[in-house]
């Protein structure tokens, strides 16, 4: 008997669920304090330069708005505030919880920066673009190598469009030795531009899906990042492009209560949006093998990263205040953690998991 109980007590931990937890996190101008170049193009990055740098009092001049011109000769970054920027990041990331296993980040300068900061978490991998965005705006992916987790190949997907943007990044790993799984890392064009960019953007990132299932028909896909996409877009690129032919599912329709009501806080409309997603296809939904855990979508918006908001509406003679809690937005001219800020964005989690089959 006592034999029988020892044998179904390790069969059942041999049995037992493997849990990954994936973040997607846009943190708000991720600089390095170092001029950056891409094919001997200069980035326009001279608002996140020391003040002294060579050549930035030139190259603000040359911005055609005049509180653009005003905020980059005035800014001052300097190696002391990319620590301190840094430190911010972190403290999000692992304050009172672990690591998780997959970190998207969005709004990213360079390898250099994304390397400081995935040494200062504890990663030892990441894989980023190089994108053409004239800021030198990239995308990153970091990620825990392990038994369980190893990568098969990454790529990066030029989105063309009459400006040039951010390229989304593909990342595939295999789970476990058995189950395999294609990151992408999104950040499309923003609401200043057409919808049609974002359309585009859509259709290179449902054009390559398509490849990869047509080869390999058991490879999940979790497509994560700043969509930049609101309900009033039209057409509208989820509706017109993802959503096609149920090709893909966006996780944030959560039945969990959340703390925020979006990602993203608009205050001159006084308005929330999820600008951050995820999307996942049918593999992830079927609960056969690699798999979604329900409810686990989540709006990671503790009150530390967050700041009271007095919005004002005015009602007659009356003044009618509202208080709200809403990302801290980053302040690069912040020079403690309480007046720099974190992000204007709250991140977004979710979790996986897989059977531990060990026999």
């Amino acid at each position: 008997m006592r034999i029988f109980f020892w044998l179904m007590f390790f069969i059942s931990l041999s049995l037992s669920a493997r849990t990954i937890e994936v973040m997607s996190y846009n943190v708000e101008n991720l600089f390095d304090a170092k001029h950056d170049v891409f094919l001997n193009q200069d980035k326009k990055d001279w608002s996140f330069l020391p003040k002294n740098y060579p050549r930035k009092k030139e190259e603000c001049l040359k911005e055609k708005k005049a509180y653009r011109q005003k905020e980059c000769l005035a800014s001052n970054w300097t190696e002391t505030k990319v620590d301190l920027k840094i430190s911010q990041i972190t403290d999000v990331i692992s304050r009172n919880r672990s690591l998780p296993e997959f970190l998207g980040l969005v709004e990213v300068e360079n390898n250099l920066v994304v390397g400081k900061l995935a040494k200062k978490l504890g990663y030892d991998n990441f894989e980023m673009t190089e994108s053409p965005d004239e800021r030198g705006i990239d995308v990153a992916l970091l990620y825990k190598k392990s038994k369980d987790i190893k990568k098969i190949s990454r790529a990066e997907h030029i989105v063309n469009v009459d400006y040039p943007t951010r390229n989304i990044l593909e990342v595939e790993f295999l789970i476990s030795g058995k189950y395999p799984i294609t990151f992408f890392v999104n950040h499309w064009p923003s609401l200043a531009n057409p919808d049609s960019w974002r359309i585009k953007a859509a259709e290179v990132l449902v054009e390559r899906i398509r490849v990869i299932i047509a080869k390999n028909p058991q490879m999940a896909i979790i497509a994560l990042g700043d969509f930049n996409t609101i309900d009033e877009n039209n057409p509208h690129p989820f509706k017109a492009v993802l959503f096609k032919d149920n090709l893909l599912f966006d996780v944030n329709q959560s039945e969990k209560p959340q703390k925020a009501p979006g990602t993203y806080y608009f205050a001159p409309k006084d308005q929330w949006n999820n600008l951050d997603h995820f999307f996942v296809n049918d593999i992830l939904l079927d609960h056969k093998k690699l798999d979604l855990v329900s409810n686990s979508f989540e709006i990671y918006s503790p009150n530390y990263i967050s700041k009271v908001i007095k919005k004002k509406s005015f009602k007659g003679e009356m003044k009618d205040y509202k208080l709200l809690l809403a990302p801290n937005r980053f302040n690069p001219k912040g020079k403690t953690r309480e007046t720099m800020g974190y992000s204007d964005h709250y991140p977004i989690t979710l979790k996986l998991d897989f059977p531990n089959i060990k026999f």
